[in-house]
């Protein structure tokens, strides 16, 4: 049996079920990735990204090589191609079956179905994987028949349903026949525009060293997560969202590694992983939200009324936000992170997110492009979940009426001002009694902006804002 893996999101062979279900299955194993600037661009894909991902998909190249599985790459000028391409490659090598793990978004669903259709009347055989998340998405329902709309009550049913065996992962590869077909990697154009200055040496390539890093965190770090993750100075996250974006590690390898620490328990003993946990059902959370309420994916709030807001656009403003400017010392220092490692800690994605949409009343979908415009561990459902939350407009959202004071926040959670001063150099020499709020005489000796709004007269405007849609 002569057999095809379509790799998307899942730049891996460990913990790959389709690539696994296809070594098990067939004597010839033939891979493809379909690469699609056109796609990436509608998609808001972060330049990045795409560099994290090209090199990523080269170091997949070399571990199929060693299975004696070709790579092709293909370049596609969008997603409705796709369907297409993948049956001119099954009729130009005889494929017997094709396989693939499932993605979320109502474009590469749709994209997805039409395959099968045409892979069915075609007569060729297909099979499809979760290999993002441990439970399908729909799996659990409310007690009235719907998708969980709220985090707790879907982690507790989350909870009740697993056990060890979903984390079955292990698998021996064995090389396959070897094929008259050779990988194009080498000849194949990644041409992209390259336009971040991301340190991208803050991202080794390859699941090898996403498992190191994990390890290596799971060895100290984690044990301490749920003291030190709001602590943006701290190193006290994982930083493997990236490698969980583009598949190059899998939850199911995160959770297993992680309740090695505990035990193997899922909701006691240590705190720090029990929480660390929490955050990668969070991530499962977000793609049910995603595949049960499509509007999510198409630009439109998950609160319908939220629709009626009327969201201001200051250009001036805009423009001091995204380059670091807005004279908040926390958020100009969020914002400049995000521009020079692709990254910006949790919870500052959180204030940084909510002093957009409420304190400036920005309308949240310019926010949540321009972080996928820039993050390298852009992940669509994760992103517009937290870019929802953050602005009330989404599901189990924070009330709108809760907007964080981002000197508060500063105070809080960087009460020594070392985040503000590692990324904003202008107030590197401030005291810290000064660090959080300068005053304009210091703003004026260190060439830092004043604040671009008032924050009182602002949260009163949000809340007027939001009111006035629900009346």
């Amino acid at each position: 049996m002569k057999s095809l893996v379509w790799f998307r999101n899942d730049l891996r062979i460990d913990d790959n079920p389709a690539l696994q279900a296809a070594c098990a299955e067939s004597e010839e194993v033939h891979a493809i990735y379909i690469y699609s600037n056109n796609q990436m661009e509608l998609h808001d894909e972060a330049s990045c990204k795409i560099e994290f991902m090209i090199a990523n998909i080269k170091s997949l190249e070399k571990s199929l090589d060693e299975l004696n599985i070709p790579l092709t790459i293909i370049d596609s000028d969008g997603m409705n191609h796709d369907p297409s391409i993948i049956l001119k490659l099954i009729n130009e090598r005889t494929i017997t079956n094709v396989y693939w793990n499932n993605q979320f978004g109502i474009d590469e669903e749709s994209r997805d179905e039409e395959l099968q259709e045409l892979l069915t009347i075609n007569d060729i055989n297909f099979s499809t994987y979760d290999s993002q998340v441990l439970f399908p998405a729909g799996t659990f329902k409310t007690g009235e028949g719907k998708p969980y709309s709220v985090f707790t009550p879907f982690k507790k049913r989350w909870v009740e349903n697993f056990n060890l065996d979903l984390l079955d992962i292990e698998f021996k590869y064995m090389p396959k026949i070897k094929t008259t077909v050779s990988s194009n990697i080498d000849s194949f154009d990644f041409f992209f525009n390259k336009d971040h200055s991301v340190d991208m040496n803050l991202w080794p390539v390859g699941e090898e060293e996403a498992l190191k890093n994990l390890k290596k965190y799971l060895d100290k770090k984690i044990f301490n997560y749920a003291k030190d993750r709001n602590d943006p100075i701290i190193e006290g996250t994982s930083r493997l969202s990236p490698y969980l974006a583009l598949g190059i590690i899998s939850p199911k390898r995160c959770i297993l590694e992680a309740l090695k620490k505990n035990n193997f328990e899922l909701d006691s003993g240590e705190k720090g992983v029990t929480k660390w946990i929490d955050e990668i059902v969070w991530r499962e959370f977000y793609k049910n939200i995603m595949s049960s309420f499509p509007r999510v994916s198409k630009g439109k709030p998950f609160q319908e009324y939220t629709n009626k807001i009327k969201w201001r656009f200051n250009e001036e403003e805009y423009e001091a936000w995204k380059n670091g400017k807005t004279g908040f010392p926390l958020i100009d220092a969020a914002m400049r992170q995000l521009k020079s490692e692709g990254w910006m800690h949790n919870r500052l994605r959180m204030v940084v997110a909510m002093f957009f949409t409420k304190n400036m009343l920005h309308d949240w979908r310019l926010g949540e492009a321009f972080f996928m415009q820039n993050l390298i561990d852009g992940d669509f459902s994760s992103n517009n979940g937290g870019w929802q939350w953050s602005s009330s407009t989404g599901t189990d959202a924070a009330p709108y009426f809760r907007i964080f004071n981002p000197l508060t926040q500063s105070k809080n959670f960087d009460s020594d001002g070392l985040f503000i001063k590692k990324y904003v150099d202008e107030l590197k020499d401030v005291e810290k009694k000064d660090i959080h709020d300068p005053s304009n005489e210091i703003r004026s000796m260190c060439d830092y902006p004043t604040q671009i709004l008032d924050l009182k007269k602002s949260r009163l405007r949000a809340i007027d804002a939001f009111n006035e849609a629900k009346n």
